[in-house]
């Protein structure tokens, strides 16, 4: 019920000769459904089209985020991404090439030269590149929460966006989204330097072996920034779709999405190959914006009705549904049973008492954009 107030009251110890009236309306109901996933299963299924992307389906290019707004990693997702770079062919390769050129220059000569000489080049170099990946990219970004990431822009002219490319090469983006100085990439390429002097024999003081890992990870992050920022999409595979606009909602695919069955699906009846009606429950809403209005109309495909063990009421108990489509103004959104794609489970539902109707909860089958605001 709503609040109600009243003025002018009289406190009395007798009875009042005419009552205090007191009138009670009904509460106006406001519901919100928040359209979006946890963050950690965004950024996983982000993450999942990042380590498809190779320039030139051939070198592997994971660091780059070109969602137009992409959720931080995880410590978990970060050695995720950090492990498929070490173990890419192309690094494997990259890495035998580096000491190819090594033996045939002689570098490291104290290695030798043969088979052996080269197994040890090529060990050296391999953990070199591992300490940088993991050390920096994996554990201080953890601990430092802050992402390894390269967050492609692709807005503006191009001066905008080298400048952009630029800057990026000396702050890094934090897990909260704000951008930080890069506390964990100087952090770890300083604690990476230090670990390769150990194994590396090289005549280099510690402090010039520092500088040089310094100077290498600014001055190549710059260079790498730019070419990603203005080339490298286009030679790379497997690029998300672009957005339409940076404020176009989306419902994001595993949204819940309450319906009430209206016609062809009850508490007592539903036979397999039959047309459902459902109404939407409740408004979708997203940063404000009603996407799906309460009542919209979804319909679908009964496939199977059987009723669980034990059941002798003939009440539903396992309801298989198909096709089942919402019709939110113009635009159609797909649902499916289970929240996880690919998991055949029953639709849940429950009975609402009284009606001899029930409701369902589905989820949104795919990411679906509403390009105006209903």
């Amino acid at each position: 019920m709503a609040d109600w107030r009243a003025s002018k009251v009289r406190a009395a110890a007798a009875p009042e000769l005419q009552p205090l009236l007191a009138v009670m309306r009904v509460a106006p109901a406001v519901t919100t459904v928040t359209v979006a996933l946890p963050p950690e299963e965004v950024a996983q299924a982000q993450l999942n089209q990042e380590v498809k992307q190779r320039v030139l389906a051939v070198l592997p290019n994971y660091y780059v985020a070109y969602e137009s707004h992409p959720a931080p990693l995880s410590p978990k997702q970060k050695l995720h991404l950090g492990l498929k770079v070490l173990f890419d062919p192309a690094t494997l390769a990259a890495v035998g090439i580096t000491a190819g050129i090594q033996q045939q220059r002689n570098s490291y000569y104290q290695y030798g030269q043969g088979s052996e000489g080269f197994a040890k080049r090529f060990g050296a170099e391999y953990a070199t590149a591992a300490d940088a990946v993991l050390i920096t990219s994996v554990l201080a970004d953890s601990v430092l929460h802050q992402d390894p990431r390269y967050f492609y822009s692709g807005k503006g002219t191009t001066a905008q966006r080298a400048w952009y490319a630029v800057k990026s090469a000396f702050r890094a983006k934090g897990d909260n989204g704000k951008w930080q100085p890069p506390y964990a990439g100087l952090i770890g390429s300083i604690a990476a330097a230090e670990i390769a002097q150990t194994y590396h024999p090289d005549p280099r003081t510690q402090y010039t072996l520092i500088g040089r890992s310094l100077l290498f990870r600014f001055a190549g992050l710059t260079g790498l920034n730019l070419f990603e920022e203005l080339f490298l999409k286009k030679l790379t595979t497997h690029v998300p779709a672009d957005r339409p606009a940076a404020n176009v909602p989306v419902l994001r695919e595993g949204s819940p999405v309450i319906l009430i069955a209206v016609d062809g699906l009850g508490t007592r009846r539903a036979t397999a190959g039959q047309t459902v009606t459902f109404v939407l429950a409740q408004d979708l809403t997203q940063s404000g914006m009603v996407l799906a209005h309460a009542g919209d109309i979804a319909s679908g495909l009964v496939m199977q009705v059987s009723p669980g063990p034990g059941n002798t009421s003939g009440g539903l108990e396992n309801v298989a549904l198909q096709h089942v489509v919402l019709r939110a103004g113009k635009v159609n959104v797909p649902l499916r049973s289970s929240q996880v794609r690919g998991a055949g489970t029953p639709v849940q539902y429950k009975e609402l008492p009284g009606s001899g109707k029930v409701e369902v909860t589905l989820f949104v089958a795919e990411n679906v954009e509403f390009p105006q605001s209903r």
